[in-house]
């Protein structure tokens, strides 16, 4: 049963209202008699003191404070031990749920699984009622590629469902759990590590997030039992020693909470999470983390899911025409807001903060995560594409490695998009049947590694990543070139003049265009802009 708190005490504006108005009327009085006295003072070369005594005296007697004597008189209240109560704001009403006493819970099924790793989602609980959930992780402390491509490797810290041996903690495995379950978390720290760590959840109420009670030393175990009060998609994160750099290292990850009432079903569900790496070079071996970037805000690399490439190429998301994709987004941080965007499609629906009690905001380009926030949103498989995931601060995009491929398999819809042809070109999807000797670019495996945007071999012929087999390919009026997409990330062919443009193509597609003027065309790929080449057309 809900106890109402004391009602407060009466308020005593009233008395003191009328005690303001005698203490003012009793200035007048005096104000009175003061310019009384001087006028005497003025008037007079000398004055009998008896004389100004008595004048006060009979002015005083005259003045009564206005019914002064009809008001009850103010008390102020004696103190007292008792607290004083506020009135209960009830305007929002509570959102908190009703909590089974824990004694009465049971453990959640042993076959419902709580935890998965990215871009994994565990299956939402087959139940309806409160139950206490278990989830044990190890810590990691391991050295890993961070950048397939390039081979950079540092030695990422995380998380790991107990027991098993991945190559890196980080992300940390999605937790999923019921708003209203009791969290039993159990964490271990193997001896071989060589730091303490611990867990701050974002959706757990307790001293710290439960930081404060789950630090282990290598070595040691702690366990918390925490309610979970609040439905939404929570981050989580070691508060350990040089909170920043743990958190740099790569110890973070997301805790879903569904609500009592579900969202709507979705057909796809994925896991992301994004985050910074600060690094410096080492003499030999993995990088190392350079503090002083990670203090100045400066990330050497922004990722999803831990490294680079981790969701393109044979790690591309995949869903099919017609499927609603949900995504559990994390920004991670350290420092910097994520502007999180599909390139080529729309989020349909946005739970903006993961705050799932909330009604969606519908038909969103481009969704705001602040560092330490998440995001749940849906987009539809609407046409056969690529669909392209970014932070839309670009340059962390394609400098810094914050990209993503969703490829959507099935039908095309023409009512939706369909491609046209230019004016004095043929386009074609279909490699032509006979193509003449030097009028093919292949688009190169390993073509959209990164590089600077102004590389001063970006057009040599001995070019340091290497994109296009021909980076300047000369030909006559008339010519069709046809280009060949033989790396795993699907890529266009765009003139910087946008004369032509290829649209995304995927591993194997073939693109023609026939050039009808004279010219130099200079072209790259929009997902990579630093892939440039050129076309010359001679007369």
């Amino acid at each position: 049963m809900t106890t109402r708190p004391p009602e407060t005490p009466s308020h005593v504006h009233p008395a003191l209202g009328w005690l303001l108005a005698a203490a003012l009327a009793g200035v007048l009085v005096a104000s009175g008699l003061g310019i009384v006295s001087m006028v005497l003072l003025a008037s007079h070369n000398s004055v009998d003191r008896d004389v100004v005594q008595a004048l006060v005296d009979e002015q005083l007697a005259a003045f009564t404070p206005p019914e002064a004597a009809a008001t009850p008189s103010a008390t102020i209240p004696a103190p007292t031990t008792d607290p004083i109560s506020v009135p209960v704001q009830t305007e929002f009403g509570s959102v908190l749920p009703t909590l089974t006493p824990k004694a009465e819970l049971s453990p959640a099924p042993a076959d419902e699984v709580n935890v998965s790793y990215a871009p994994s989602v565990p299956p939402a609980a087959d139940r309806t009622n409160q139950a206490i959930v278990t989830v044990e992780f190890d810590i990691v402390e391991k050295v890993a590629a961070i950048d397939p491509a390039t081979g950079i490797e540092f030695e990422t810290w995380g998380y790991q469902i107990r027991g098993d041996d991945q190559l890196t903690g980080t992300p940390g495995p999605m937790v999923r759990v019921r708003v209203g379950d009791v969290l039993r978390f159990v964490i271990y720290n193997p001896e071989e590590n060589l730091s303490a760590h611990n867990v701050d959840f974002h959706a757990v109420t307790g001293q710290g997030g439960g930081a404060e009670n789950t630090l282990v030393a290598p070595g040691e175990s702690a366990v918390i039992e925490a309610r979970m009060l609040y439905p939404g998609m929570f981050m989580y994160h070691c508060a350990a020693g040089d909170v920043p750099g743990h958190i740099a290292h790569g110890m973070y990850g997301g805790i879903l909470v569904d609500p009592e009432t579900p969202l709507p079903q979705a057909d796809k569900e994925f896991y992301i999470v994004q985050s910074e790496y600060y690094l410096t070079a080492a003499d030999s071996g993995a990088y190392t983390q350079d503090r002083v970037a990670m203090t100045d805000e400066h990330p050497t690399m922004v990722v999803f899911n831990g490294a680079k490439g981790a969701l393109t190429g044979d790690n591309a998301l995949q869903i099919d025409v017609g499927d609603r994709a949900r995504f559990y987004f994390i920004n991670a941080g350290l420092n910097l807001d994520s502007n999180f965007h599909p390139i080529g499609s729309h989020w349909d629906s946005v739970w903006p903060e993961g705050a799932s009690l909330n009604q969606p905001i519908r038909g969103s380009q481009t969704t705001l995560v602040p560092a330490g926030g998440g995001v749940i949103v849906d987009l539809l498989g609407q046409v056969p594409s690529n669909i392209i995931l970014v932070d839309h601060a670009l340059t962390r995009a394609f400098d810094k490695g914050a990209i993503g491929i969703v490829t959507v398999s099935g039908d095309a819809n023409p009512e939706i998009f369909e491609v046209g042809s230019t004016e004095g070109a043929t386009a074609s999807t279909d490699t032509p049947a006979a193509v003449p000797e030097g009028t093919v670019v292949t688009i190169v495996d390993g073509a959209w590694t990164g590089q600077p945007l102004d590389a001063p071999d970006e057009f040599a012929d001995n070019e340091v990543p290497i994109d296009y087999d021909i980076n300047v390919l000369t030909v006559k009026v008339g010519t069709t070139v046809t280009w060949v997409n033989e790396d795993s990330q699907a890529h266009t062919v765009t003139d910087v003049g946008l004369g032509f443009d290829s649209g995304l193509m995927s591993k194997g597609d073939t693109w023609s265009y026939t050039f009808t003027e004279v010219g130099e065309f200079e072209y790259f790929c929009a997902p990579h802009p630093w892939m440039r080449a050129k076309v010359i057309v001679e007369s």
